[in-house]
């Protein structure tokens, strides 16, 4: 399989499952309240479901994103697809796959006052939350200033991964509107969706890559 067909193929499975997740969240947008109806709502369901498998497909595509601009983006660029990976493998492949499997088993077969229960999460998934939380931030401030500093992918990709960060950082005002709450998420979704896009042109970024200047020379001599 040539490199042109790997990239396309991971543009494409980002693409798809960008899109998938923002269906996702924007389901839970729609969904108000911790009771037992709409925990078990259809919609909530179903929304688990397309979330699931949206990160799965962000999952085999994100390999694509370093692999296309390694060379230039370096260390940071590493570490930035590590974190944005063990992310989206923990809150969008994980939690939902919970939702969908073990919750809604738990919660046909509990009453009321045990709602509670079923719906916090065990203490073992502690460490993995608080890991979850810092490789987030981290990963996406690393991830935007390689692309940025890369020049591989469009520009305002990066610019969409600061924005992210940004808006995160503020959704924890305590006057933030809590129908906003999904905002963070579907920006990042928007821009993983720019990188799965710019994948699906490979020969297109080649040729809006800057060429280096000694590459110039060695091609003239």
């Amino acid at each position: 399989m040539s490199s042109t067909t790997s990239y396309r193929l991971s543009g494409l499975a980002l693409l798809i499952g960008s899109i998938l997740s923002i269906v996702y969240y924007l389901s839970g947008a729609f969904v108000n309240g911790n009771d037992l109806a709409s925990i078990t709502s259809p919609l909530i369901m179903i929304g688990s479901v397309i979330g699931f498998l949206g990160s799965a497909l962000v999952l085999l595509g994100l390999p694509g994103i370093y692999a296309h601009q390694a060379k230039r983006a370096g260390i940071l660029g590493l570490l930035g697809f590590l974190f944005i990976w063990y992310v989206t493998l923990f809150q969008g492949v994980i939690i939902p796959f919970s939702n969908v499997t073990i919750i809604s088993q738990m919660t046909a077969h509990i009453v009321p006052s045990s709602l509670a229960v079923a719906t916090t999460p065990p203490p073992a998934w502690t460490p993995f939350t608080l890991v979850s939380m810092g490789s987030e931030v981290l990963g996406i401030l690393l991830l935007a200033l390689a692309t940025l500093r890369a020049r591989i992918f469009p520009r305002w990709t990066g610019w969409l991964l600061i924005a992210t960060l940004v808006l995160g950082v503020v959704s924890f005002v305590p006057f933030f509107p809590e129908a906003l709450s999904s905002l963070v998420a579907i920006i990042a979704s928007v821009a993983v969706a720019g990188f799965g896009y710019a994948l699906l042109l490979p020969e297109r970024q080649e040729t809006r890559t800057p060429v280096p200047a000694n590459a110039k020379t060695e091609a003239r001599v």
